[in-house]
Parts: structure tokens; sequence; C-alpha cells
């Protein structure tokens, strides 16, 4: 007899006869770490920033793909969310395929979905609204924030990787590439080895996230948010803003229906 998977957690455990949800991040899921969820009766949802590794998480298993574009909030990639969605929605039918990154609107959301996508996965409308844990002087941020204000974290030196984190610019961000250049300097000169040097510039951003939206240091902390924040006119609550979602794509549905 195969062994017996082992029970999941209590927080995966759905109600109501559905069964859990478990969505993965963070780079490519373990295949022994997919098979184990699976042996729990989850589902699981695998973001698929490429082509060859969506092709390969179905083949492993996953039952539904999330393709997010470097337009996103917090840690994304280098492919835009449109670029992406051609690549990927034409040749993945076996399942559910969600679109993410800059939507901010449901005239966007419809066009995904004319081109295959089950769904659309949108955060930064959701952030700020009045259901959200987030500080109020988070929330602020997003309101006064314009899509050119929501950048990438820069990094000054290859040989020092930073992952990309798209954030609203402030006075961290812009003390970051500053404090590069004195860490590497330091290791130039022979006060840090190549591993402390890399760990120091790591550091920075420690608890910089909880600081933003927990405590409101919207200064020091990282404001993680897309590109898509410039079209967050207002603190509403989750039942408004799907609403208006779903209203702005109804509009133009029913737009093309005129002669």
């Amino acid at each position: 007899m195969p062994p017996t998977p082992p029970r999941p957690p209590t927080s995966l455990v759905g109600g109501g006869g559905a069964p859990p949800t478990v969505g993965g991040g963070g780079g490519r899921p373990a295949r022994a770490a997919m098979r184990r969820v699976k042996g729990w009766g989850a589902r699981l949802i695998c973001f698929a920033p490429a082509l060859p590794l969506a092709r390969k998480l179905v083949r492993d298993g996953a039952d539904a793909l999330i393709v997010e574009g470097a337009e996103a909030g917090g840690h994304t990639g280098p492919v835009a969310t449109a670029v992406l969605a051609q690549e990927i929605l034409p040749p993945i039918r076996e399942v559910p395929v969600f679109v993410a990154g800059g939507i901010g609107r449901g005239e966007a959301i419809l066009a995904f979905l004319e081109m295959g996508a089950s769904g659309c996965q949108i955060g930064t409308r959701f952030a700020a609204a009045e259901e959200s844990i987030a500080h109020p002087r988070f929330k602020q941020a997003f309101l006064r924030g314009e899509a050119r204000d929501a950048v990438l974290s820069q990094q000054v030196d290859p040989r020092f990787p930073v992952v990309p984190v798209r954030a609203l610019a402030n006075d961290a961000s812009r003390r970051f590439s500053a404090f590069q250049h004195e860490v590497i300097a330091r290791h130039r000169d022979g006060a840090l080895d190549l591993k402390a040097a890399q760990l120091e510039i790591e550091h920075f951003w420690a608890g910089a996230l909880r600081r933003a939206v927990i405590e409101g240091d919207v200064e020091n902390g990282s404001v993680m948010a897309g590109q898509s924040v410039g079209m967050v006119k207002r603190i509403e609550p989750v039942p408004a803003i799907l609403d208006e979602l779903c209203g702005q794509a109804l509009a133009m549905l029913a737009g093309r229906a005129r002669p």
C-alpha cells in the first residue's frame, strides 16, 4: 500500500465540504511538496512567470496558474503582464489561468477574459479597501500615488543581487542605492567579505513591509504597490470595488452591442 500522506495543517481544511486551496509563491515549488499538498486533497495554485515553467507545473499537478507581470506590486518579474498573457494563455488550456499585475479597471479584466483567462488577481485596489488591515497612512499613500511612483528596487552591482520589489518611492528607497554603494565600498576596502556584504544589503529591508503596513511608517518602510496604484482614488468597501470593476466590464460589453 502507498504511504498515507501527512495530515494537512488545520488552517488548510476547507469548510462546507469544499476542498482547501493552497497558493504557491516565491519560486518553483518542489515536486515532492506539490505531491504532499495534493495528497491532502487540496487544490494547488502556482505562479508561472514563463511558458516552459507553466507547462512543467501543469505536468506536476498544479490545478491552476497565476500569470503575474512586472507591473505588479511586491516581488515581481521582468516581463509585462500583457506579454506574459499572450505567451501563456493560448497554449495552456488544461487548467484555469489567472492574470495579475497592473490591473485596476474592469475593462482590463474583460480583455484578459477574452484572451482566455479564467479570471484576474488584483492586489493593489484591495490593499486600500476599508476591510484591509493596513494602517490608514499606508492606504493614504496609495491615494497619493501615481503609476510612475511604483518603482522597482534598484541593484547597483551584479555581484550583490537585489530581488526586484515594486513599491512606492519614499525615503527608504532613495537611501537604498546610497546604502548599497557604502556597503560595496566597505567590501572593496576589505572590511566585509562578499557574503557579509550581501547580508548587510539584504538586511536593509528586514521588517520593512511590517513597518509600512502595520506601523504606518510609509517613509522608512516598504510600501509595496503595483503600477495600478494611480487608479486607487478612494478607500472603499470590497463590495463597492467589485461592483465598480464588474460595472466597467459590463459597460464595455454593452457599448459593443450598440449599432
